[in-house]
């Protein structure tokens, strides 16, 4: 299963990569070896140009489980002020779901207005 995690630095954080912004850059192993301790890998990461968060990571994770270890963990050690986890979906999976869903749509029905009596 595969979920993108966005993350916000805090403060602390942003101060020390100011300070050495190669320390970015020498992290990139240690994070490869911290999700693989919870069993992921990962696809792809990207730093953002955006105040909401400040980087992006595709972690390929066994479970559901294993990744929200992995942000428990981050924001335990302080490093982190907020993020999200998004599980990802393949075009395959997406395509399961719509044709999964689409006995359903005509059975759903957003709520009405009920009359009275």
């Amino acid at each position: 299963m595969q979920f993108m995690i966005l993350a916000r630095y805090t403060q602390d954080v942003v101060k020390t990569i100011l300070e050495d912004p190669q320390a970015v850059i020498a992290r990139d192993e240690h994070a490869f070896k911290f999700y693989g301790a919870l069993g992921g890998t990962v696809v792809n990461y990207w730093f953002t140009r955006d105040i909401e968060y400040n980087f992006a990571v595709v972690v390929d994770f066994p479970d559901a489980e294993a990744a929200h270890a992995a942000v428990l963990t981050g924001y335990s050690t302080g490093a982190f002020e907020e993020g999200k986890v998004i599980p990802l979906a393949s075009p395959e999976e997406m395509v399961g779901a719509l044709k999964r869903a689409a006995p359903a749509v005509e059975l759903f029905f957003p709520p009405q207005p009920t009359t009275a009596d």
